[in-house]
């Protein structure tokens, strides 16, 4: 696994233990740190409380139930992450020549993929301590970065940031930075080259098809 792997892997295993962690049962929290006048680093704060009493309580059973993994992560995950913000940034250019159909099918598609690409690393990302630290400067509703610092059991401190957005429903992450490293840029490139040779309606195809999605009927209906 190359360093830019290992770190785009730790980070969205990151977000996804974020999610995880925060459980169903605390949903509640999260939704009132986003409320409105909250700041983007209560978000993050909320969504990774009791975090390692959930992990423990349900590893074993996410150990042996996928579906239920990947059920606890979006459940938690999907009201804070910005789907279709993410989404349009990794498309790019090619965000400008999509219908609007086109785009919302691949940022659910990448969305949900990923989700259940990185959702067993979760399992494995156990850190002794995580700390989020305040918004430096003035809060940006368009751009606020918040950093956070992850010292694993091996001594091994990994920075990671979130990027969020105040959107109506509250602030949401678009994008994850692990030590430099931005999943929306390396997903960018990977995916302008398989868009340009293989087009973007197949490209979706596929991600629907790894995120589990069927595929719409060609006459519309659903």
């Amino acid at each position: 696994m190359t360093t830019m792997t290992r770190l785009l892997t730790f980070s969205l295993a990151a977000l996804a233990s974020l999610a995880l962690w925060g459980g169903p049962a605390r949903a509640a929290d999260t939704a009132d740190a986003n409320a409105s006048g909250s700041d983007p680093a209560a978000v993050i704060e909320a969504t990774a409380r009791r975090a390692l009493d959930v992990l423990e309580e349900r590893r074993e059973e996410f150990s042996e139930d996928a579906d239920a993994l990947f059920t606890a992560i979006d459940e938690i995950l999907l009201p804070v992450f910005d789907v279709q913000r993410s989404g349009d940034l990794v498309l790019g250019r090619h965000a400008r020549s999509a219908s609007a159909d086109q785009r919302r099918r691949f940022a659910q598609a990448l969305y949900r993929a990923l989700v259940r690409q990185y959702a067993d690393n979760a399992l494995d990302f156990s850190p002794d301590q995580l700390v989020i630290r305040p918004v430096r400067g003035e809060v940006d509703p368009r751009r606020t970065r918040v950093d956070s610092e992850v010292r694993l059991s091996d001594g091994t401190r990994v920075a990671i940031a979130y990027m969020l957005r105040e959107t109506e429903e509250g602030w949401k992450v678009f994008d994850v930075v692990a030590e430099g490293i931005s999943y929306v840029r390396n997903f960018r490139e990977q995916y302008d080259a398989e868009i340009r040779r293989r087009g973007l309606d197949d490209v979706i195809a596929s991600l629907e098809r790894q995120g589990g999605i069927a595929a719409p009927d060609e006459d519309g209906a659903g």
